[in-house]
């Protein structure tokens, strides 16, 4: 069996038996932040979509314009 199965098999049996302690504010935390990465990922990806060709060359001038 790989290493990740047996972890989350370890897992489900510690939280059946109530022996795992589930930290809800890093679960939020990581929620959100997937969340806000996917969000970010799709605004990029529908920019890109509108402005095709000219989304790389603003990409271009815009790090040109930072350095």
């Amino acid at each position: 069996m790989e290493p990740r199965t047996v972890k989350i098999n370890d897992l489900r049996t510690r939280i059946a038996r109530a022996d795992y302690d589930v930290d809800v504010d890093a679960v939020a935390e990581a929620f959100v932040a997937r969340m806000l990465a996917v969000h970010g990922a799709l605004r990029r990806a529908d920019v890109r979509e509108l402005l095709g060709d000219a989304y790389d060359e603003i990409g271009v001038a815009a790090q040109k314009s930072c350095s």
